[in-house]
């Protein structure tokens, strides 16, 4: 939508205009003129939808702009600005269809709900009731996502939304509790959703305090806020133990009835204009679970911050790599384990630094162990993919099972050994992997007939010639997309592929997205 601000106040049509974040009420162009000749140019220019005018300029008046506004497009809302003596004025406005108006001197957040009232009009006018009440649904659900992800901190718009949307006024205390659900990373939305809705009941028929509302957003977290019209209540310490006390009772209870645990972190009491704050501490807190472990739940304390930087660990560890190198990998179950263990005790990194050492780990596992089976590797694929899809809901434990899990995945099938002749051409693959290489070709390397070759291939190695080539091409190409600014076809090339097309097709296929992509993703 569009809105017109008139008003030969310099001061006042600035502050209107800066004063407000206009995008956050979906008010896409804001115009503004200094007089109502200036004015009923850009109107008949950009037609907006709604204009707020003040009555008294010079030159054109307010109320001859408003005649000519309603003669041009008669739908346009009108909203007049007056002062304390424009009785007369005023009643003439209403009788020359001005949808209301707005006393000088003029309080944001008043003419914040003026504005949304007249827009909900606007869009009444255009829709079915049936249509329209879908769209106040869709308003809510788009403020509450926008509100949860971050991009609404305008205190006006915020407290005007939790007023008209879920009946947070202004008055009294409030604290943000951020809670989520324990999923692992093979739990179904379905279970996640079951217990999500229980928690949520269990807290809006709550006796903790007088008001109790339950947020959820798109990315599988709760937030809830707790309010009360007496602050020193919230404030207390009492309180909080009793808060804290109430969130163990309903881990457990939820788990007695065979739900999810859930983790929560708690922010610190503020006034409810200051929710974005309150909300960021409270996310906070909920970080200290990727080291607490699930089902733990913390209140906000001002010392905590995680480095949000690479790791490079064992990645660097000589010995770590010449064992991996030969192959030996039961002994090094332990070190992973350890070095997991570590980073846990150190608590020094973020969620994001801990997920990409997990992945890098993964890779480099790929990479450095020649002989690891397409079977494992699909194996890795489908972890690195986890982490990517859900690593807000890992704990530190969780990034350690699926490292030393794949770890030991790879122990087991490397000591199941390929027999001499598979042996044989495996060695030649990965000796001439860059090039043209077929069934025909190998066999004959081998000294076997095309379709015995390839039948003895699929047994023992888990997957047909043609794919296990193609993923060790695209293992080395994707070690050269993240670590080299070689150009993208002529890595293709390199590694086997002389059809860029073929190859960005193959790399898609198995990688989940384009080389182009893996190309643009942050380096760590």
């Amino acid at each position: 939508m569009k809105l017109l601000i008139v008003d030969d106040d310099d001061q006042i049509r600035t502050g209107i205009e800066q004063g407000i974040d206009w995008h956050a009420l979906d008010i896409e162009i804001v115009i503004t003129a200094s007089n109502g000749v200036e004015a009923l140019q850009k109107f008949t220019e950009m037609l907006p939808e709604i204009v707020l005018t003040d009555v008294r300029m010079p030159g054109m008046d307010g109320l001859t702009l408003l005649k000519q506004i309603k003669r041009i497009r008669p739908q346009t809302k009108v909203i007049i600005l007056s002062g304390y003596n424009d009785f007369e004025y005023l009643k003439t406005a209403i009788q020359l269809d001005a949808v209301d108006y707005e006393m000088k001197p003029i309080r944001a957040r008043s003419l914040v709900a003026l504005i949304k009232r007249v827009k909900e009009e606007i869009i009444r006018e255009q829709m079915t009731e049936q249509e329209f009440n879908k769209y106040l649904e869709s308003y809510k659900a788009s403020f509450r996502s926008e509100l949860l992800a971050g991009n609404i901190t305008d205190r006006l718009i915020i407290l005007e939304g939790l007023q008209q949307h879920y009946g947070v006024d202004a008055a009294g205390g409030l604290i943000c509790v951020a809670a989520r659900i324990d999923e692992d990373w093979n739990t179904n939305i379905e279970t996640v959703t079951a217990a999500a809705e229980m928690l949520c009941h269990l807290f809006e028929s709550s006796e903790l305090t007088e008001k109790g509302i339950c947020l959820r957003s798109k990315e599988g977290s709760l937030v809830f806020l707790l309010k009360s019209e007496t602050p020193s209540f919230l404030y207390s310490r009492q309180w909080v133990s009793e808060l804290l006390n109430q969130l163990r009772a309903w881990n457990r209870e939820l788990q007695s009835q065979g739900k999810l645990s859930f983790s929560a972190g708690i922010s610190s009491y503020g006034n409810v204009s200051e929710f974005v704050e309150m909300y960021n501490e409270a996310n906070q807190a909920l970080s200290l679970r990727l080291y607490e472990g699930k089902g733990s739940i913390h209140v906000k304390d001002e010392t905590m911050e995680f480095a949000d930087e690479p790791i490079t660990g064992l990645l660097d560890h000589a010995k770590f790599k010449a064992q991996l190198l030969q192959g030996d990998l039961a002994p090094l179950v332990d070190v992973v384990q350890n070095e997991f263990e570590q980073l846990k005790l150190e608590r020094k990194y973020s969620r994001k630094s801990i997920a990409t050492y997990t992945k890098n780990l993964l890779q480099f596992f790929m990479v450095i162990i020649r002989n690891a089976p397409s079977d494992v590797v699909e194996y890795i694929y489908k972890k690195i993919a986890v982490i990517d899809e859900r690593s807000e809901a890992l704990a530190m434990d969780d990034f350690k099972k699926i490292v030393v899990s794949t770890f030991e995945k790879m122990s087991m099938r490397l000591s199941r050994e390929l027999s001499p002749v598979m042996t044989r051409a495996d060695e030649f693959i990965r000796k001439n992997y860059t090039q043209e290489l077929t069934v025909e070709k190998l066999s004959e390397h081998v000294g076997m007939t095309p379709n015995y070759f390839s039948h003895r291939f699929k047994r023992e190695f888990g997957v047909s010639f043609k794919e296990y080539v193609n993923r060790l091409r695209i293992a080395k190409a994707k070690e050269l997309i993240i670590h080299t600014n070689e150009l993208l076809y002529v890595i293709g090339e390199k590694v086997g592929f002389s059809d860029y097309m073929y190859f960005t097709q193959v790399f898609k296929k198995m990688e989940g997205c384009s080389p182009v992509v893996l190309r643009k993703q942050p380096k760590h």
